[in-house]
């Protein structure tokens, strides 16, 4: 029979950077994946760039996971974005800023490369890698783990559950994790998509996909009731609004919920004067004129004005007050109601998980099972886009491999 000190379940960040740090501390370690390679979800990761962390310190990360992030203090402190960057140079892959982002990426800008290093890192320290492998149950006993599969049974004093959660189930992210942590006692908070692009009732803005808005003011409104106030970059498509600041704003959005953008960075009665004053100076001049001094795409102005009825030739001095302030108003406060999220296939990420109540953020053990342990997208926690979830699991594997106790080996 298979045993071990340590078995890690799932080959993503956060399960390969756990099995690395115990394997580092002198414990035998394997590490079970489902799918026929390790690390699909890193193969994904910017487009197959690999984004892994980006830049800042602990503190300004623990703003860019919603409500939760003060989880994770421990766990960035203890391995914060520098050690991650120190990890892959003394790997022999440094990172690379890309300063416009503040994203990090490998030199090579290439996840093939990230995953085939942590493979040899692994095997190096003799992490016994077992993939293709389908978990049937996992049981606790008194004093052990045991690890029922299509291949055999495996044995340990410590688990480490680092599936993922839902989004991409391309990369093998279907959810089972779940269902091993409620069979072992834990309470899973509805998993629900989270940064994907945002869908509006009557979406206007199909013919003008590709266009985008750089640094704009986004809210979640949900009652009446302001969620959540952030700016960042929105990107129209096809069929939805997306970019990373409606990306990242996605977590917020619930049933009933509507979608606020200010497109000019101008407040309504700010716009609404300048337009009046402008009237005063110049009546004669045609309206989509003034509104492209606001750095406005021209193909944009022209589908607002269609939006509102305005000729787009209209001069200032033509225009009612009724279709000033309704101008001004959807240029500064765009208010549209939410139809849907994208779906799990489409979303970066999981909302939603083992509920953080459970889990000590010190050790990220289990509250509930002695020796097991939790790290990563399986945990309620999500990040904004821009590396922070794949620092996140990083961060917590590390912390996971440093937080087993040396008196529960063989």
């Amino acid at each position: 029979m298979n045993r071990f000190d340590l078995i890690v379940v799932g080959g993503g960040p956060g399960g390969i950077f756990a099995a690395i740090t115990a394997a580092q501390r002198g414990f035998k370690v394997a590490l079970l994946e489902k799918n026929k390679r390790i690390g699909n979800k890193i193969l994904v990761a910017g487009s197959g760039k690999c984004n892994l962390t980006h830049i800042g310190k602990p503190k300004d990360f623990l703003t860019k996971y919603g409500t939760n992030g003060k989880f994770l203090k421990e766990a960035l402190n203890k391995y914060s974005p520098e050690s991650l960057k120190e990890f892959f140079k003394e790997s022999g892959l440094p990172l690379t800023l890309v300063e416009e982002s503040g994203k990090y990426f490998p030199e090579t800008f290439s996840s093939l490369d990230v995953v085939n290093l942590l493979r040899g890192k692994m095997l190096n320290l003799k992490v016994e890698i077992i993939e293709n492998l389908k978990i049937e149950k996992i049981e606790k006993t008194l004093d052990e783990f045991k690890v029922n599969t299509d291949l055999g049974t495996y044995l340990c004093k410590s688990l480490v559950l680092a599936t993922g959660g839902k989004s991409y189930p391309g990369t093998g992210t279907t959810g089972d994790g779940y269902v091993m942590a409620k069979e072992l006692g834990h309470k899973i908070i509805p998993p629900k998509p989270a940064l994907t692009p945002i869908y509006v009732k009557d979406y206007i803005f199909q013919e003008l996909s590709g266009i985008s808005f750089q640094d704009v003011e986004i809210i979640i409104w949900k009652d009446n009731k302001k969620v959540i106030e952030k700016r960042g970059p929105v990107l129209l498509t096809h069929t939805n609004f997306s970019g990373p600041g409606i990306l990242d704003n996605s977590r917020y959005v619930e049933n009933g919920s509507f979608l606020e953008i200010n497109y000019i960075d101008k407040d309504y009665e700010s716009l609404n004067r300048e337009l009046i004053d402008e009237t005063n100076r110049d009546g004669k001049k045609a309206i989509k004129r003034v509104l492209l001094k606001y750095f406005l795409p021209e193909r944009f102005v022209k589908t607002v004005l269609n939006r509102i009825d305005i000729d787009e030739n209209l001069k200032l001095a033509e225009l009612s007050k009724e279709k000033r302030e309704s101008l001004a108003k959807y240029l500064t406060s765009n208010r549209m109601e939410i139809t849907k999220v994208g779906s799990f296939e489409m979303a970066m990420v999981t909302r939603g998980g083992v509920s953080l109540d459970e889990v000590n953020p010190k050790t990220m053990e289990s509250k509930k099972v002695k020796n097991l342990y939790l790290v990563g997208e399986i945990l309620d926690i999500d990040g904004d886009t821009g590396g922070y979830n794949i620092q996140a699991a990083c961060s917590m594997g590390v912390l996971a491999g440093k937080s087993m106790k040396k008196e529960e080996r063989e």
